[in-house]
């Protein structure tokens, strides 16, 4: 765990988000993620569904060697052993259960980490927005951005008591646009990296339009300072 700053303020404050698997083919996580993470990447997500428990949590390691050294986040996906044999700071849901089954979940979690999961229509985002038990969300970012939209209008990103979203899919410098456009302040991304022929390069760009616009915008720079003073 980050002791530096809270996990809450961290997850408020990431831009980038790096969705990716084990990458057991190619064997090259470890270069790949600091190519990324160098790139402006701030959390990392391995969710690669049917690993084994034991290559995953190796895997998990890899990131996690990589993220701390630059005081970034690992996420876990779906595992509730996993996350506990890592001591995960971050775990994403694929299918988040109803509001007790959230609860039962969150009973083998750390004290402070934050349990995400992704909405993908906007039945999803107001249960998911409601639910106590979730801290953040991924926002499905259709073609058409409509769920996106509907985020940023019921969590503004910068209010101060709105849950930390991002909004998920694949972006390049056109569609990023239209996605601020439409709200968002944070991206998750996958093959927009993943596949990426230059992932450092690629997550540089992203990494600092984004940053581009906090810096511009009064009401984000607030967000930061109120973030950074709750270490929760």
């Amino acid at each position: 765990m980050n002791v530096l700053i809270g996990v809450g303020a961290q997850v408020k404050l990431a831009r980038l988000l790096l969705r990716t698997d084990a990458r057991t083919r190619s064997g090259d996580l470890r270069q790949f993620l600091e190519a990324a993470v160098t790139g402006g990447v701030d959390i990392v997500q391995i969710h690669e569904p049917g690993l084994e428990h034991e290559a995953e949590l190796a895997a998990l390691r890899t990131a996690w060697d990589v993220a701390a050294r630059h005081r970034h986040l690992v996420m876990v996906s779906d595992s509730a052993a996993l996350a506990a044999d890592f001591g995960a700071d971050t775990v994403w849901l694929s299918q988040a259960p109803d509001t007790a089954g959230l609860a039962d979940f969150r009973a083998g979690l750390g004290r402070f980490t934050r349990l995400g999961s992704t909405a993908r229509d906007a039945e999803d985002l107001h249960r998911l927005l409601g639910d106590p038990s979730i801290d953040f969300l991924l926002v499905a970012a259709g073609s058409d951005l409509d769920l996106v939209t509907t985020a940023a209008e019921v969590a503004p990103v910068d209010a101060l008591d709105s849950k930390p979203w991002y909004a998920a899919g694949e972006f390049d410098a056109d569609r990023l646009e239209q996605a601020i456009a439409a709200g968002a302040r944070r991206i998750a991304v996958g093959e927009t990296l993943t596949l990426a022929e230059d992932p450092h390069r690629m997550a540089l760009r992203l990494s600092q339009r984004l940053r581009e616009v906090w810096a511009t915008d009064p009401e984000l720079t607030r967000l930061t300072f109120a973030a950074l003073a709750d270490q929760s």
